[in-house]
């Protein structure tokens, strides 16, 4: 795989996201490389879990790969890209084994998102978390969103997307977005731990309790995916989109000379 690392030792597996030089940002064949990892783990009997985390010391991902969105040359493009991310997010969430995501760094946007699907979010304590899509020009996929809502309610998921700030680690802790905030030399270590304390369940019994957990969660999902890439197609071509993201993508580069 060119994106990701997959290790396994008793019983579990170690998804790594490994675009590190570019934050582990998502373009299309990263995403569907996900996707297939997470399907091929599925299938796969000798996984009973699955830990995600990124490649890095900074990131465990910065959401979507801005230089990729201002390359769509046709709406079509966009509205795939829109498509295939829900696509990753929903074999995530459907995948039937427990899933722990260890947040090794900053988690923007969708790459948030993606590891709001694991059924446990740990997140080193250097850490920050947020949602700045709409300073963007853009929006959330519509599963990033219902997922927010599910984790800290309504009332504080429109706060943050609405806003999009940034939270320390400890704010996203206190509200509920990750369950443990530690160290980073303890991230894995604990991540393991957690993950031989769920294995001690039957696996039927686990994948049971994940189908309730998750059902109306992907019901709805399915309801609006469609419709959210159609308006994620149509904000990548309007011209504050373009403007903002070009602004976006050149202060950062200045930044970084």
């Amino acid at each position: 795989m060119e994106y990701l690392t997959i290790n396994k030792q008793n019983k579990i597996a170690l998804l790594t996201l490994t675009r590190p030089e570019k934050y582990n940002a998502f373009h299309l064949p990263f995403l569907r490389e996900i996707e297939e990892a997470v399907l091929q783990l599925q299938k796969d009997e000798s996984v009973r879990l699955l830990i995600l985390t990124g490649a890095g010391e900074k990131s465990f991902s910065t959401g979507v790969d801005l230089v990729s969105l201002i390359q769509f040359e046709a709406i079509e493009q966009a509205r795939d890209f829109a498509l295939q991310l829900e696509a990753t997010m929903t074999a995530l969430l459907r995948f039937s084994k427990p899933v722990i995501a260890a947040i090794n760094g900053y988690a923007f946007g969708g790459g948030f998102g993606l590891a709001s699907n694991a059924d446990v979010r740990l997140l080193v304590d250097s850490a920050k978390i947020g949602f700045p899509a709409v300073r963007l020009g853009a929006i959330l996929p519509v599963g990033c969103t219902l997922r927010l809502n599910a984790l800290i309610g309504s009332g504080r998921s429109r706060e943050l997307l609405l806003s999009g700030r940034i939270l320390q680690a400890q704010e996203a802790l206190q509200i509920g977005l990750v369950n443990e905030v530690l160290a980073k030399e303890n991230l894995l270590t604990r991540a393991f731990e957690i993950a031989e304390e769920i294995l001690k369940g039957s696996d039927l019994a686990l994948e049971m309790t994940k189908q309730v957990t998750n059902q109306d969660l992907l019901i709805q999902m399915e309801k609006y995916s469609v419709s959210a890439a159609e308006n994620f197609a149509y904000l990548a071509f309007t011209e504050d989109w373009k403007n903002r993201i070009r602004s976006f993508i050149n202060k950062t580069s200045g930044s970084k000379k």
